[in-house]
């Protein structure tokens, strides 16, 4: 008769050497399975685009730093009569007041966006409330109007800045569709990238600050083109009349 000996140890080992083979599988396939190119991951009381069947979107600028591009974007705006959102930092309205006076002179609304509260420097205890009361103040101050609109500019989000968006006062608008204008990929790439991602209620994330180097030229192409495809363009606040706010 023979006798075997099963060794504890190594079928503990073989046994926490599959777990692990299997955890990594199960993380590489979630990983395989994720959309790629996300503009943003989103919490509670986000507000990423509208769900409605009209061909309506909104178009929607982020203004953290520079002066040599947002003038050139408000050029374009004015001559296609087209109005828009745009969300811009506290310190950049008191460097440069008289083009946060423009936009808001030429039927543009306004939306605050919160430098610094994203990435690697973001703290969990912030204090929300005193720093979105300081980039109201600013806006404020060189505009005349205290924004009801905010945006997470870097896309990040973190259980903080969650709670930041159940503020009463504070509606945090991010976007469906990245035209990636700050990459500076070519004027076609950017208005193909738009085109090929547009849908009814689309938000669409453009960039005034003085990196998006191409957008000034873009935009012209971008709004005749979705206009082609039976778009109308408007501010974000227009937008969420046409129904209801969706966070994905």
């Amino acid at each position: 008769m023979k006798v075997y000996y099963i060794n504890i140890s190594e079928m503990s080992r073989l046994i926490l050497t599959a777990s692990l083979f299997g955890l990594m599988a199960l993380f590489l396939t979630a990983a395989l399975l994720m959309p790629a190119g996300n503009p943003v991951n989103t919490g509670a009381g986000v507000i990423c685009k509208v769900k409605t069947d009209e061909k309506i979107a909104a178009l929607t600028f982020n203004i953290g730093w520079g002066s040599r591009v947002p003038g050139p974007v408000l050029d374009v705006l004015k001559k296609e009569n087209v109005q828009a959102t745009f969300f811009i930092g506290g310190a950049w309205a008191k460097n440069h007041p008289e083009l946060a006076r423009r936009i808001v002179n030429e039927g543009h609304e306004i939306g605050g966006g919160w430098e610094g509260l994203a990435g690697p420097g973001a703290r969990a205890d912030t204090p929300f409330r005193d720093l979105l009361a300081k980039s109201r103040s600013d806006i404020r101050e060189a505009t005349g109007v205290s924004p009801a609109l905010f945006r997470i500019t870097g896309g990040n989000w973190d259980a903080a800045l969650q709670a930041a968006a159940k503020e009463p006062d504070c509606m945090v608008i991010q976007w469906s569709l990245d035209s990636q204008d700050i990459q500076t990929p070519g004027q076609n790439q950017i208005v193909n990238t738009i085109l090929k991602g547009i849908q009814p209620g689309s938000i669409i994330l453009l960039n005034a600050s003085d990196t998006a180097s191409q957008t000034p030229e873009t935009l012209p192409s971008v709004i005749e083109k979705l206009r082609g495809e039976g778009y109308e363009l408007v501010t974000v606040s227009s937008l969420l009349k046409h129904g209801p706010a969706l966070g994905d």
